[in-house]
């Protein structure tokens, strides 16, 4: 008996978890049969201690259940498809098992809800547990909806939106990472067990003593797979936004399966007695404490990469309005009934990159939305706004991304401007995201304001209150900003304009003497 317990312990080292569970439950067999073939022999005083493996063999455990967890996030992400998993057509009539809380199991082939109380857990669809199989993609509302069917935004490859189906939330990694950890808890609990049978004494912690140690293998499984989902990209620096947006979607998917399958572990502790009579209260509070701690441990890592799906769309953003306004002059001296170029690359952007956040929840799709819309605004204004410099002064890279700011923009550049933010708000509001256009006040309040032919009178300091109700947005710090920009037109081009009907409309066109006597009334309310 010493010889053998000499060995299981030298052998516990580097052993998987499955090793060390299926030698437990060996040794305790053998320990069952020794007291029946030698009930009277004298090792049988101390075969406890002879056959317990370590007395921190249960820390051991955990730590082998943690590694193995995350080798197999890992492995399961490098072999699985980046792209939402199909609902099929048949699911309706798989079999379903209902694991009832007071009752046996029970087999239903009809696809018919089944009417239960609220202490009856809520049947579980095979191949999609703890309720994965209610995690459906909802439809992105579109303003091109309603003029063409065809045009509908859907999320998936484009064989999947050619054919029309309903795709879930999360990629086929998802139900194999939440099996394996249901598998691999399982495994725990049978070695920690054995290892209670074999006469090992825990020590003593919060949560109902070996009960406790069970959760917190949950937990740390649960907190290990989120990471590994994250970091199991090979290329994580050069993830797609379509790539970023699923892992987040399949980690959000993880937490929202939490809460059934830790009521499942839960109801399986109880049956088989590792829930103590007089620790009831105690192990349940226990376990809502560890439910909430893994899933703050999946909030963390969607946070993360919501922040690397920002990310990948702002440098995309900068990298367009770089790209596009580099050369461009705003000095137009015409005015276009289009928006520029850099606008509708812009746009076009958006909108293929806004069809792809189907797998995300309403809450975070909409808070991309607003980012991405808000940084393009931010980008123009300091574009207009900014100190022109040096090349090798600040005021370059004050607009980031290093693009110089405009240094110089006459009032057909600002009519031309005014025209890209309308192209931008109607983008805004054919994305049914509310509000969304409320992106752009700022610098729309800014162009509209300059080319108001009130504006003059407006910025005079008595009539301060007419000018914030009329504009409540508008800062003088950026009119001021403008205004040492502002290419004044001689009186010879308004009559050129008007003549040519280039200026259907008017609007305001400040000469440079009204620029500079303008510019002298607002420095003076600074």
């Amino acid at each position: 008996v010493a010889e053998l317990g000499n060995l299981l312990r030298k052998r516990a080292v580097g052993a998987t978890l499955v090793e060390l569970a299926r030698a437990s439950c060996l040794v305790a067999a053998f320990r069952s049969a020794l007291k029946i073939v030698h009930p009277s022999s004298s090792t049988r005083k101390s075969d406890k201690e002879l056959l317990a493996m370590d007395v921190d063999i249960i820390m051991t455990g955990l730590k082998v259940a943690q590694e193995e967890q995350l080798n197999a996030t890992a492995k399961y992400i490098r072999e699985g498809k980046k792209e939402p998993m199909q609902v099929g057509r048949g699911q309706m009539n798989n079999l379903r098992f209902n694991k009832s809380f007071r009752g046996g199991g029970t087999l239903s082939e009809d696809g018919e809800e089944k009417s239960s109380s609220s202490k009856v857990p809520q049947e579980e669809v095979i191949d999609f547990p703890f309720g994965l199989s209610e995690m459906k993609q909802k439809h992105i509302s579109n303003a091109l909806d309603s003029m063409d069917p065809s045009l509908r935004t859907q999320r998936g490859t484009m064989n999947q939106i050619m054919a029309g189906n309903e795709l879930y939330t999360f990629s086929q990694t998802v139900p194999q990472i939440i099996r394996s950890i249901h598998a691999r808890v399982i495994v725990f609990v049978a070695f920690a067990l054995s290892q209670e049978e074999l006469g090992q004494v825990f020590a003593s912690k919060q949560g109902g003593g070996i009960a406790g140690y069970i959760l917190d293998c949950v937990e740390e499984c649960v907190a290990v797979a989120a990471v590994g989902m994250k970091d199991g990209y090979a290329h994580f620096d050069e993830l797609s936004v379509e790539q970023a947006v699923q892992i987040t979607a399949d980690i959000a998917a993880l937490e929202s399966a939490l809460p059934r399958l830790f009521g499942t572990i839960m109801r399986g502790l109880c049956h088989i007695g590792l829930v103590k009579a007089d620790q009831v209260e105690e192990t349940f509070d226990y376990a809502d404490s560890v439910l909430k701690g893994a899933c703050k441990s999946c909030d963390s890592q969607v946070a993360n990469m919501y922040s690397v799906v920002y990310e990948i769309c702002r440098n995309k953003l900068d990298m367009l309005i770089d790209f596009s306004l580099e050369n461009f002059s705003w000095v137009c001296k015409t005015v276009r009934d289009t928006p520029n170029a850099y606008a509708e690359s812009l746009v076009e952007y958006m909108r293929a990159t806004f069809q792809c956040l189907g797998p995300m929840d309403d809450g975070s799709r909409a808070g991309l939305h607003f980012s991405c819309c808000g940084h393009v605004a931010e980008r123009l204004v300091k574009l207009l706004t900014d100190p022109v410099e040096d090349s090798e002064g600040k005021g370059k890279n004050a607009s980031k991304g290093g693009l110089s700011p405009v240094a110089r923009i006459d009032p057909f550049g600002l009519k031309n401007l005014a025209t890209d933010i309308q192209h931008f708000e109607a983008f805004a509001d054919g994305t049914g995201v509310g509000q969304l256009r409320e992106c752009f006040v700022e610098v729309k309040c800014l162009a509209t304001a300059l080319l108001d032919k009130d504006l003059p009178a407006l910025l005079l300091p008595e009539n301060s209150n007419i000018r914030r109700k009329r504009y409540p947005f508008l800062s003088l710090d950026k009119v001021h900003s403008v205004l040492e920009k502002y290419a004044g037109t001689g009186l010879g081009e308004k009559l050129m304009a008007r003549g040519s009907g280039i200026i259907k409309n008017d609007f305001l066109m400040l000469e440079k003497k009204e620029v500079i006597q303008l510019t002298k009334i607002v420095r003076m309310q600074l």
